[in-house]
């Protein structure tokens, strides 16, 4: 931990340099700056209450749930709490798997891996987002970006590239945080329709930071989907606790089908 802050330190410390100053990041900073960015949106564990606020040119809705999320097991699990026609929908991520609880219909449906593109509750968030199947520091290698001025913020910038076979949906990501208080701003997801050239299709914006368990976390998150123009998702976090030891049981499918403890 303490090489991690050293070389975190010094990569602070060569942004504030001049331009032609400037020598290249300390070898380990990327990835220590990933780790932060993790470490600042999901800790080793986050229990959260959320508000999502969806609208399209044509209609609106607002979704509420509650998520359990285990980083380092790699396992999730979502509740919906209402509108009420939803509540008790259940989705559930353990060892590489994404089931579905539909209370409606009492079914539990293993959804496949070319559903983590489909958009989540019919939001900008994906299936993949939401039950985060993919792990920024494990699945993608680390540079860090020249920084730069974001709404008259600086910014530090880091750019991800997948790692060769790894499971995910996207092939280049930038997340950009705020250089004093390392907290994300901006990330940036492409595609790569030809080989080289990027596409840039969403954009997620974060504010309102709070301090909470020692973190600058941004309690709203923006999602902006750029091929359907007027689409617009606000995510706001109503409660959140982070590092909590979470019981092995919450990840099962006896808890995914028990929609009637929702609460």
């Amino acid at each position: 931990m303490q090489r991690q802050l050293a070389r975190f330190a010094l990569l602070i410390f060569l942004l504030e340099l001049p331009y032609p100053a400037r020598a290249e990041p300390a070898p380990g900073a990327a990835d220590d700056l990933v780790q932060r960015i993790e470490s600042v949106l999901r800790g080793d564990t986050a229990v959260m209450k959320v508000s999502m606020q969806i609208e399209t040119p044509r209609w609106k809705r607002t979704v509420s749930f509650r998520s359990w999320d285990d980083r380092h097991g790699s396992r999730s699990f979502i509740r919906i709490l209402a509108p009420r026609k939803d509540r008790g929908t259940g989705f559930l991520k353990k060892e590489q798997t994404l089931w579905t609880y539909l209370p409606r219909v009492e079914r539990t449906t293993r959804l496949p891996p070319s559903m983590m593109l489909q958009s989540w509750m019919g939001s900008d968030f994906t299936n993949d987002d939401l039950v985060r199947e993919s792990s920024l520091i494990d699945d993608y290698t680390a540079r860090v970006l020249d920084e730069k001025d974001i709404e008259g913020t600086r910014a530090v910038g880091v750019e991800l590239l997948p790692r060769e076979e790894a499971p995910v949906v996207w092939s280049r990501i930038e997340i950009w945080v705020d250089a004093e208080r390392l907290s994300p701003m901006l990330q940036l997801y492409y595609d790569e329709p030809e080989p080289g050239k990027f596409e840039l299709l969403r954009r997620m914006q974060f504010s309102d930071v709070r301090e909470v368990q020692g973190r600058p976390l941004p309690h709203k998150w923006v999602m902006h989907t750029l091929d359907k123009p007027g689409n617009e998702t606000r995510f706001t976090i109503d409660e959140i606790e982070f590092d909590r030891k979470l019981d092995d049981s919450l990840f099962s499918l006896a808890n995914l089908k028990r929609a009637e403890a929702v609460r």
